[in-house]
This record gives structure tokens, C-alpha cells and sequence, in this order.
């Protein structure tokens, strides 16, 4: 018996000693591929605020938060980007964080000209402006003298940025760069990117991707965002996209910046798939009850600022298709009715038409016939690489709400490099 049980741990050491080795070499061979091109929570060298507002006449309106955080001991440097909710790039500054460093940014705030205070080393020797904590290190980058830390905004850009995010001609250059909604609410959404000097720059300029670019790989930022209506007594948020680094995986392949690097995969970032599943619940007993659906789309395009009156010529962005369906799988069919009879209105094909947007569900934007249900979109466009992100905001009673994003139905990576399983 004894000889039995000897014989029995032997193999037991031997298999679990294969099944070991079987487990490495199955993840050496697939984590780069299956890793890099997973939508997940890990750090990443982007991050994507896909849709704010800011109510720029009641401060105790709509705001959004971001907050950026650092996973790393060593310290990086982050490089902010507005855009509109076209696409039109309209401000750049650096934030510095050391090591495990998290900094909270409110838009109003940015929109009043405060930009959030941050100095490397070179800039802070006193250690005042931006501490460095028990573990982590503080260092110098380079191009920061001058830049920060940063100096008040002038009244006229204040002015220009309020302008520009709104849909109203800049009073600087005459030009618009959005929509005009005509409520003063301030709209767009928010790149962050990981770079190695302080420059201000967009990743739509020569000189941000590439050899010598000032953007890195360094997959160490995450980060979340919060919708808030102080007035409303609403609060909702989600964690900021998280966009991974990988140059070599993605050379010559789609990528999330690759509308501004020729599709040459420069940038390395993984894409944004286009296909999406997102829960709603279409009912409720005030006007702000119901479900929000928030929407980050690429256009495809460069989108540079346009005589006001006139919009990009691609816009609007349309669904490829939407399909809703309730808790019983019902789906949502229009129904059709001999020639001769009335045709009901079909719901309008230019929901979310912008790059960020945000579309109430069961509007007449939006028509749902079910209270509760789900919704399949694919968010591609014809001619060109598509890309999204989907999140849903949800508010009931007047005094509840909840915030999360939805669900890839697929991921944006190109089949030369998905994961394959045997």
C-alpha cells in the first residue's frame, strides 16, 4: 500500500509539473494577442473620456469628472486632449503624476481656465506642487520648463474653448468646431495619452507617433469619469476606456489613432470595436427618468474647424443597423401596410450622428416600444475602419441613477491578429 500511495504522488508531481508547463507555454504563446486586443479594466497608454457636458451658465448644473491615475512606481506624463463633439482637437496640456499618483480634473474647472496644478521634478524641487509619495519616484522631463507648472488661461481663450464647445463661432478665429444645440452646454470628449515631454501637441500633428514622437507605449494609465447634476441630485460614472500599447502588434494594422497616422498602426493602440450590446429601461415618472445611452464614435476623418452653418461634410454619422429587444426576445420589426395606406414614420437614421453623443432611449430620436430590453447596435460605417465605445446611464424615480458601460460584441482587432485556440 505504501509503495501505492508512492507511486500515486509521483504522478501526481509529474502531471501537475506537465500541466504547469503546458498552462506557460500555452500563455508565451497567446497573451500578447488575446491580451492586447481585450476591451478590459487593465492600464493602458490611452485613456478615453467618450462624451462629456458642462452646463457653462448654472454652477450647479451638468459637470463631468475624470480622474487619471498612475499604476507605476516610476512617474509619467500625460498628455490631455479636448475635442469636440466633431472631432476638432481644441486644447493640449501636460499632467505630470509621480509614481501611484492619481489627479481629479473637473471640466467646468478647465472651462474657467484652471487647469489642473502638476510639476516634474525639474520644475518642483521643493516637492510642493506635486508631491512624491513613500513608494514612488519623482523625475525630470524634458520641454516642461515654461509649461508647468501650468499658468492661468487668458479671458479670451476661456472665451474661444466655451465657444468652440458649444457649437457658437470662436471669438478668436470666427470659425465653429461643433454642434449648436442652443442650450450652453459645453460638449466633447477627452483623449489622454502617455508621452515622454511636454509638448503641445495633438495626435493629429507630425511628431506625436512615430520615431522620435513624443507618445509612448507605457501601459500604466487607468482612470474614471462621473456625470453630475448637483441640482438634479444625479450622480453616474464609469471608468475611463482604457486603450493598450503594443507597436509591434499593431504595425500596418488598425488602430485607434489611425485616421492620423495613415492606417500605418503607429500609434500602436488598439482599436475600439464597433458592435455593441447596451440594457435599457424606458420608463419612468419625471422627465429625467429613463435610459441614456452614451456614445463615442470615430468618424474616420480629420476634422478641422468649419465656417459656422456649415458641418463636416461626412456628417452625420449613421448606424449600419439597431435592432431592440424585451425580456421575452420580442424584437423590434416596424410593421408594413399595403401602398395604399399610410406608412407609420420610420425613427430617424441619424441618432447619434456625432463623434460623442449622448441619445435618450425611447425618444423620437430613439423609439422603443418595451419598457425593459435590450439593444444591438453595430456602429460601422461604410466606406471606412469603424470604431465605438457604448456606455448607459440610467436614472429613475427622480432620485436614482446608475452609470456602466455596455457590451462588445466583438473586439476591433483585425483576424491577423486575434487569438486563435486550437
Amino acid at each position: 500500500m505504501d509503495r501505492l500511495f508512492e507511486k500515486l504522488a509521483q504522478w501526481r508531481s509529474a502531471s501537475g509539473l506537465f500541466l504547469l508547463a503546458l498552462l506557460l507555454m500555452m500563455a508565451a504563446a497567446r497573451p500578447a494577442r488575446a491580451g492586447i486586443c481585450s476591451l478590459d479594466d487593465r492600464p493602458g497608454a490611452t485613456l478615453l473620456l467618450p462624451y462629456f457636458e458642462v452646463d457653462l451658465d448654472d454652477p450647479n448644473g451638468r459637470t463631468t469628472l475624470f480622474s487619471i491615475s498612475n499604476a507605476a512606481a516610476q512617474p509619467v506624463l500625460v498628455n490631455v486632449v479636448l475635442w469636440t463633439d466633431l472631432g476638432v482637437p481644441t486644447w493640449s496640456f501636460p499632467v505630470y503624476l509621480t509614481g501611484y499618483d492619481v489627479q481629479t480634473v473637473n471640466l467646468r474647472d478647465l472651462f474657467a481656465g484652471h487647469r489642473p496644478g502638476t510639476a516634474p521634478a525639474g520644475q518642483d524641487p521643493d516637492d510642493t506642487i506635486s508631491p512624491r509619495g513613500t513608494y514612488s519616484e519623482d523625475l525630470s522631463f524634458p520641454g516642461c520648463a515654461g509649461v508647468l507648472p501650468p499658468a492661468r488661461v487668458p479671458v479670451w481663450f476661456q472665451r474661444h474653448l466655451q465657444a468652440l464647445h458649444t457649437g457658437q463661432a470662436s471669438p478668436a478665429s470666427g470659425l465653429c468646431a461643433g454642434r449648436a444645440l442652443n442650450d450652453r452646454v459645453a460638449r466633447g470628449y477627452v483623449t489622454m495619452d502617455a508621452v515622454s515631454r511636454c509638448a503641445l501637441l495633438t495626435p493629429r500633428d507630425p511628431g506625436y507617433f512615430g520615431p522620435g514622437g513624443v507618445a509612448t507605449s507605457q501601459n500604466v494609465l487607468w482612470g474614471d469619469f462621473f456625470y453630475v447634476d448637483q441640482g438634479q441630485g444625479f450622480a453616474d460614472g464609469e471608468n475611463l476606456v482604457r486603450l493598450k500599447a503594443d507597436p509591434a502588434a499593431f504595425a500596418g494594422q488598425p488602430t485607434f489613432y489611425g485616421r492620423y497616422v495613415g492606417g500605418s498602426g503607429a500609434d500602436g493602440r488598439q482599436p475600439l470595436p464597433q458592435v455593441w450590446a447596451a440594457r435599457f429601461a424606458a420608463f419612468g415618472l419625471s422627465p429625467e427618468d429613463g435610459t441614456d445611452l452614451i456614445v463615442w464614435r470615430d468618424s474616420g476623418r480629420t476634422v478641422d474647424a468649419f465656417p459656422c452653418g456649415h458641418l463636416p461634410a461626412w456628417y452625420p454619422l449613421l448606424p449600419r443597423t439597431y435592432q431592440a429587444f424585451d425580456e421575452q426576445e420580442k424584437a423590434l420589426i416596424y410593421p408594413t401596410f399595403p401602398i395604399s395606406k399610410a406608412q407609420p414614420p420610420s425613427p430617424p437614421a441619424d441618432q447619434l450622428p456625432a463623434e460623442a453623443n449622448r441619445l435618450r432611449v425611447g425618444t423620437e430620436q430613439f423609439p422603443v416600444p418595451y419598457e425593459f430590453g435590450w439593444i444591438f447596435l453595430d456602429l460601422g460605417l461604410p466606406t471606412v475602419p469603424s470604431q465605438a465605445w457604448v456606455g448607459v446611464s440610467m436614472k429613475a424615480q427622480g432620485r436614482f441613477s446608475v452609470g456602466f458601460g455596455a457590451t462588445p460584441l466583438a473586439n476591433g482587432c483585425p483576424p491577423s491578429i486575434q487569438p486563435h485556440f486550437p
